[in-house]
């Protein structure tokens, strides 16, 4: 995830590895179990990317490792789900820079405060968010307002602070 405001203004979130489950995201995990010269491709992969399309906001670069080789699978050119962990782990937001962003105002560096994992709940997951929540009090839950739960449907997310192994 990465925002620009003006062309040439970039900030770059930290690399997020996405765990997708029936080809809906589960689990973001940041930073992302990879090396970190793989981990500076990829970002060196999606400011070129946003550089080409001219960005003015965010950027979500979808990739997948294979190897020492990183390919991009899918581009979003706005706020994402795989960076709502950045509400609590980091010191600015997806959402706070891309506003800043589209109004062309300066872009900070981002500082990841602490690793953290996000999690999807899926329409048929609410009561076992429920439970999550009630066993773990100190994790972020965010709900939609969406009034009906659908199978499949995202209903809201959770982030705990921590690594992965501690969720």
């Amino acid at each position: 995830v990465l925002v620009s405001g003006n062309g040439s203004d970039y900030t770059v979130f930290p690399v997020q590895e996405n765990i997708h489950r029936n080809n809906i995201l589960y689990k973001t995990i940041v930073p992302a179990r990879i090396s970190d010269e793989l981990a500076e491709k990829a970002k060196t992969m999606a400011l070129q990317i946003a550089d080409k399309l001219q960005l003015a906001g965010t950027l979500c670069v979808e990739m997948f490792v294979a190897g020492q080789d990183i390919l991009v699978n899918e581009i979003a050119p706005r706020p994402h789900n795989s960076g709502h962990y950045s509400i609590e782990a980091c010191d600015f937001s997806q959402f706070d820079t891309h506003i800043r962003g589209i109004l062309g105002q300066p872009l900070p560096p981002i500082r990841l405060l602490s690793p953290a994992v996000m999690i999807n709940v899926l329409g048929q997951d609410m009561d076992a968010a429920q439970t999550f929540l009630q066993e773990n009090p100190t994790a972020h839950p965010h709900f939609y307002g969406k009034l009906e739960a659908k199978h499949n449907r995202k209903m809201g997310h959770v982030t705990v602070l921590g690594d992965a192994e501690s969720v």
